[in-house]
């Protein structure tokens, strides 16, 4: 299935800059109907699925006291702000209120 194997390449190469138009690409789409397919397969764009994968990877990173910059360019994000917005509007706090939260569990 199409949307198995673009969902295979994201999880294997979430932090590469991996582009719509190469991911559709490789497996013989066009950008526009691999939205569609992503959407009506996973209620996702490829975008959003992609954000997710790489804010799991983060939060990882995070639990096992890697440093907020580099665990947010390891799991792919440009930099370490668009990582902070990407992770506050998906789990309502910031990546340093989590880590700071882990801490007092850990405690």
């Amino acid at each position: 299935m199409l949307i198995r194997q673009v969902m295979q390449r994201m999880t294997d190469q979430f932090a590469d800059d991996l582009s719509l138009e190469e991911l559709s690409r490789s497996v013989g789409l066009t950008p526009f109907q691999l939205i569609g397919l992503f959407k009506r397969g996973i209620g996702l764009t490829p975008h959003a699925y992609l954000m997710q994968i790489r804010l799991e990877h983060a939060r990882d990173y995070l639990r096992r006291g890697i440093p907020i910059a580099q665990a947010a360019v390891m799991a792919g994000f440009y930099d370490q702000s668009a990582f902070t917005t990407y992770f506050r509007r998906c789990h309502g706090i910031t990546p340093k209120q989590f880590v700071k939260a882990i801490r007092q569990v850990e405690s």
